[in-house]
């Protein structure tokens, strides 16, 4: 059965990760094949990701020719990333965001550390298995006969 949530200890503290939805997983890794993440983000995601079972690095994994993101376009995944992360109290789950958008936790806004752990968190326990697995070479295999002959994936 797949797995839906995992918690994970970050910094002495306990928080929830749940799955992206479809459309919002299939978007990030659409970024991520057009776009690099910044150079130590992306290896500490790496080594997160069980790549080594599937033969090749994230790096190797990934199309060669990517653009670096701008900060905008950062600043859009971390909340992607972390619109499914809660921290998990005593009084209950609190999500990092508020439904309007705001920070849910106080204490989170200016913790750079703690947001970027927790992004790297919530890619890999989302983005994983799509490569850990051979999505990327299955997802390959299967375009190769419906795209043009020089469209690189």
């Amino acid at each position: 059965m797949r797995e839906t949530e995992k918690t994970v200890d970050v910094l002495g503290r306990k928080f929830k990760i749940c799955k992206f939805d479809a459309f919002t997983g299939s978007y990030i890794l659409y970024q991520l094949m057009e776009k690099v993440l910044p150079a130590a983000l992306e290896a500490k995601v790496d080594d997160a990701i069980d790549t080594v079972s599937a033969g090749q690095s994230l790096q190797e994994a990934l199309p060669s020719k990517r653009e670096p993101m701008s900060k905008e376009e950062f600043i859009k995944l971390q909340r992607d990333c972390l619109a499914v992360v809660s921290e998990v109290l005593p009084s209950g789950n609190r999500p990092i965001f508020n439904e309007n958008g705001t920070w849910g936790l106080n204490d989170v806004a200016n913790n750079t550390p703690l947001v970027i752990l927790l992004t790297i968190h919530s890619l890999a326990f989302n983005i994983g298995d799509f490569f850990a697995a051979g999505g990327l070479k299955e997802l390959q295999s299967s375009l190769a006969g419906l795209l043009p002959v020089n469209t690189e994936i």
